[in-house]
């Protein structure tokens, strides 16, 4: 399990990554305490039956982003990081080194539309295999595609989940 910081590989629909994600829900919990108000498990490691980077991804939402300082020491030793650039909307903490990474913890306000919407999306992909498949060939394509580019992978995703939350809306 985990992944090159760079790399794009992806695996079989595993069980463990729900197993992986109650361990590391509850080791959350003992660092964020109240502050956290939600911890989900997100990401196509969540959604049954499609394949996936063998990374998982797990949203804490706060009730204040600004939040996250009262807990921040916490995640800058080892085995955490937390990325230098965090967006205004979003701070990322990654677990493990960089060439065997295991979990990207997204940590977001919980009233934040990227928070509502990583749910909603991972709530409709669930309910709806077949949406579920298209996406995960869309993911087999670029993985191909972007093997060697993490971010260019995850960029060209975007028109397919922004179209899908607004198919999902009607």
């Amino acid at each position: 399990m985990g992944l090159d910081k760079n790399k794009v590989i992806l695996e079989k629909h595993n069980a463990k990554w729900a197993e992986m994600f109650r361990a590391e829900e509850k080791e959350l919990r003992k660092i964020f305490g109240d502050l956290a108000l939600s911890i989900e498990h997100v990401g196509s490691t969540s959604i049954p039956g499609i394949m996936a980077k063998p990374l998982v991804d797990i949203q804490v939402g706060l009730r204040h982003l600004s939040d996250f300082e009262k807990v921040r020491a916490k995640f800058e030793k080892e085995p955490y990081s937390v990325k230098p650039d965090p967006s205004p909307d979003e701070q990322l903490v990654r677990k493990g080194p960089e060439e065997n990474r295991i979990f990207l913890i997204h940590i977001t306000s919980v009233d934040s539309d990227r928070f509502k919407n990583t749910l909603f999306f991972r709530d409709y992909m669930r309910s709806h295999p077949d949406k579920a498949r298209e996406y995960e060939a869309l993911k087999k394509e670029l993985a191909v595609k972007y093997a060697n580019d993490r971010p260019m992978y995850t960029a060209s995703k975007n028109d397919f989940i922004q179209s899908t939350l607004k198919e999902a809306q009607k």
